[in-house]
This record gives structure tokens, sequence and C-alpha cells, in this order.
């Protein structure tokens, strides 16, 4: 999963309740810090009922605050694009529509270069 990891910029982990993945997750995340210089983030979205909540959750766990006139998602955007950082989302199937379109916005706005 490491090197998996180390060659895109989303990496999806699936598989029944109850095997690890959560687990498995954090160990790799901890075992990726170095790799990233603006921090590894976990935003923990099992509580969560309603999808519009996913963008509040992620600026929650990063330390974003809304900005008048400009929305969350918006803030959030111009928060990662200059950031070299890993965000742990857990605890997504419920909601992964909403975290789909938060990161086609998230990630097709941050530079993909990984020097």
């Amino acid at each position: 999963m490491k090197q998996r990891l180390a060659a895109t910029r989303l990496l999806t982990l699936t598989g029944v309740g109850g095997t690890g993945k959560t687990r498995c997750r954090l160990q790799v995340a901890a075992d990726q810090m170095e790799a990233y210089p603006d921090g590894v983030w976990l935003a923990e979205l099992a509580p969560l009922a309603d999808p519009v909540l996913v963008p509040q959750a992620v600026a929650a766990v990063l330390a974003v605050r809304e900005e008048p006139g400009v929305s969350l998602v918006q803030t959030l955007v111009h928060h990662l694009k200059p950031k070299r950082l890993l965000l742990v989302l857990d605890n997504c199937e419920h909601l992964l529509s909403a975290c789909a379109q938060l990161r086609r916005r998230c990630c097709s706005s941050v530079r993909t270069s990984r020097s």
C-alpha cells in the first residue's frame, strides 16, 4: 500500500467491516509522515449523517476557517493548493458522493508536482 500511495494522488482502501482497514490506514499514514512536510491528517467521517458536512469536517481537521464571502470548499482549495500533505478520509462509505466531489474540487486545483 505504501508504494501505491507514493505513486498516486488518490488511494482507496475497501473491504468488509472489521478487517482492519482503519488500523492499516493509520499505520501507513504514520509511516509516511516524513514524506509529507505539511503533515498527515485524519478526518473521521463515521459520525456524519449529512453529506453537506464533509467540507466542514475536513476544514475542522485542517484548522481551516471559513472566510467571509468565500465558500468553504474554495477556502479549502486555497489552503491546500501550496501544501504537500496526506489527508485520510476514514469511514466515508456512506458519504461517497460528497467525498468524491470534495476531492475533485480540491485536487483539480492543487499542483500535481511531487517535487
